[in-house]
């Protein structure tokens, strides 16, 4: 069977969209992008960095926010409505992992000065050998600084 000569001017659904409704310009499409890409990173992203600014970005409801939303055809309100509840949580989910991470770091360093201290057995007593030879008293090398002169004379 041949091909047909007959070439569609667009796929069903945008020919369904000019039919049914006003298509979308770019610009608004482009701005739509930029706001979901922020609530993708305010919920999703691996990086926390990233999360934690996208998430300051929403919770600040800043001019540029705003702008954007305008820019996008959104409510700002109505955005903030949808997405605070989930941002503040995953913020919540943030800090604790942080937290946890601090401990641990925390602890871990606890310990290896623990072990590292029965390990070199530091503050140990004077006569016990050591990697350098045997602690001395110190107190009996101290000279005083008139004896000192005297001798130099």
């Amino acid at each position: 069977m041949g091909r047909s000569t007959f070439r569609s001017q667009g796929t069903a659904n945008s020919n369904a969209l000019e039919i049914f409704g006003t298509r979308k310009e770019p610009e608004d499409l482009l701005w739509t992008a930029v706001l979901s890409k922020a609530a993708d990173d305010a919920l999703y992203s691996s990086d926390f960095r990233e999360a934690m600014l996208a998430i300051g970005w929403f919770e600040g409801e800043g001019r540029d926010f705003r702008y954007v939303c305008q820019l996008a055809g959104r409510d700002p309100n109505y955005v903030l409505k949808k997405i605070l509840k989930q941002v503040i949580e995953r913020k919540r989910k943030i800090k604790e992992w942080e937290d946890s991470i601090k401990e641990k770091l925390a602890f871990g360093m606890a310990r290896k000065s623990a072990i590292l201290s029965l390990k070199n057995k530091i503050g140990g007593k004077l006569g016990r050998k050591h990697k350098g030879g045997y602690h001395r008293d110190k107190r009996k090398y101290i000279v005083h600084p008139d004896a000192r002169a005297e001798t130099l004379q």
